[in-house]
């Protein structure tokens, strides 16, 4: 993203989820403070799948954050655009067997046929990142918590009002112990 402005992301379940996370928490107040999420959708043209729709509204079944997380994806569903990529001519028909769950799969699929700038995912540790960098064939991968920070290094955002998010985001989300979360904190830090 650095150099460069995002103007067209697919986004995975996950990535939406955790986005939302800081408008479900009590705590934080997204009235005065930045909501990433809507800064997503409101900054740049966001494309999903069907099935991350599906996911959702799984999601939204459970009386916890992350269910009223998903609730509130679903809620700003004018925001974005879902659309299906095995209705598009250079798509395969059969969904493809990455080895990852059906919404990311569906939205590699998606952000290939679509040539978007980038693909967000919460997918950052083990080894479904170099799977999900192996398959796509033009967006670069973006996960969730490197999209807060670009947004920072860009002056969207300040490196303090990133680090809140970051802390807002991590215990929902389990990026508390995760090395790169603590990385990208460090240089919000310097």
């Amino acid at each position: 993203m650095t150099e460069r402005r995002l103007r067209t992301v697919v986004a995975d379940t996950s990535a939406l989820v955790s986005l939302a996370v800081p408008r479900a928490d009590n705590a934080y107040d997204t009235d005065t403070e930045p909501d990433p999420l809507q800064y997503l959708l409101t900054s740049c043209d966001v494309f999903v799948p069907p099935e991350v729709v599906f996911e959702l509204q799984d999601l939204t079944q459970y009386q916890d954050i992350h269910g009223t997380a998903a609730t509130n994806v679903l809620a700003a569903r004018d925001f974005y655009t879902v659309e299906d990529p095995y209705e598009r001519a250079e798509t395969p028909d059969p969904r493809p067997t990455f080895g990852l769950d059906d919404g990311e799969t569906d939205g590699i699929v998606l952000a290939n046929a679509l040539d978007v700038d980038e693909f967000l995912t919460d997918e950052f540790g083990g080894t479904n990142f170099p799977l999900i960098h192996a398959v796509l064939q033009g967006p670069r991968i973006v996960p969730t918590p490197r999209l807060i920070s670009e947004y920072a290094r860009n002056d969207y955002l300040t490196n303090a009002a990133a680090l809140t998010l970051l802390s807002v985001i991590s215990p929902h989300r389990s990026w508390d112990n995760s090395p790169y979360v603590a990385q990208l904190r460090q240089r919000l830090e310097e």
